[in-house]
């Protein structure tokens, strides 16, 4: 075709099926276990409604979840997850959304879930992240025997 005296070649794009990320090809390779798939870099504006529509084309979905803040705005944390009935449903969306896909001009990030990350496990990661568990020492013990240590050395 001829535009302005300059001659234009029109071709078929592949750079969505080509990874130019080394970062991308490594979430990738990691294997499927589950059928639920970890959604990153979600817009702050985008709903539970509009993620489920992105993602029931490929199949049945069982649960949509994305975690809120916790100062209470009741806005999500930008990741969610998306777990499907079987896991050729969710093979299926991976495949044909990790390459690039867009929501409210930010580009998804799509990983594999990891099989252990259910309700019950984040609760005790967060419990224990925030009480002392036995094995911890708490900090007035600490101080306290460096106190002794430097008595000691007088």
């Amino acid at each position: 075709c001829m535009v302005d005296d300059h001659q234009l070649e029109l071709k078929m794009s592949d750079r969505a099926t080509i990874s130019l990320n080394p970062a991308r090809k490594l979430q990738k390779a990691k294997k499927q276990k589950v059928s639920k798939i970890l959604i990153r870099n979600i817009p702050f504006q985008a709903k539970v409604k509009e993620i489920r529509e992105l993602f029931s084309t490929f199949g049945e979905i069982k649960t949509v979840r994305l975690p809120k803040k916790m100062a209470g705005t009741g806005t999500h944390r930008g990741f969610g997850f998306v777990d499907f009935l079987t896991k050729q449903d969710a093979k299926k969306a991976f495949n044909a959304l990790c390459h690039s896909t867009h929501l409210y001009g930010r580009r998804l990030v799509l990983e594999w879930a990891d099989s252990e990350d259910t309700v019950e496990m984040l609760r005790r990661k967060t419990a224990e992240h925030y009480y002392d568990s036995p094995k911890k020492k708490k900090r007035s013990e600490i101080l306290d025997e460096i106190m002794d240590d430097m008595e000691k050395e007088d």
